[in-house]
């Protein structure tokens, strides 16, 4: 019986995960939208839609930044997940998280590439 407790909670623990991903994948497909309206398009040329645009654009990205690591630590942790301990035991997960980390670092990337591109058209 608490075999099968554990199995689904970890089931339950996953789906979570990944419903949390598809959410951070909508989230930066909305911001590269917006990045093509505001940043590449001629309404950058605009002062108020610029500045507007590049709010938004932030402001989604930071929040696709803080919702990834977010969920990528409490799936970390609900596992009891550490990526540096034990290499030599790979397996799905640490693979999942390994890379939900380096995706939130591209994003970091991108955030800065937006302010960057605010301060220095």
């Amino acid at each position: 019986m608490s075999s099968s407790l554990t199995n689904s909670s970890s089931t339950l623990m996953i789906i979570e995960f990944s419903k949390a991903t598809q959410n951070v994948c909508m989230c930066l497909g909305l911001s590269v939208i917006f990045i093509l309206l505001f940043i590449i398009t001629p309404f950058n040329t605009f002062l108020l839609s610029s500045i507007f645009g590049k709010v938004v654009i932030l402001t989604l990205l930071g929040y696709t930044l803080y919702y990834n690591i977010q969920q990528t630590n409490k799936f970390a942790n609900n596992f009891n997940i550490n990526i540096l301990n034990d290499i030599s035991k790979w397996d799905h997960l640490k693979t999942n998280i390994l890379c939900s980390y380096i995706f939130s670092i591209l994003l970091l990337v991108l955030i800065l590439s937006v302010i960057r591109k605010i301060f220095f058209p």
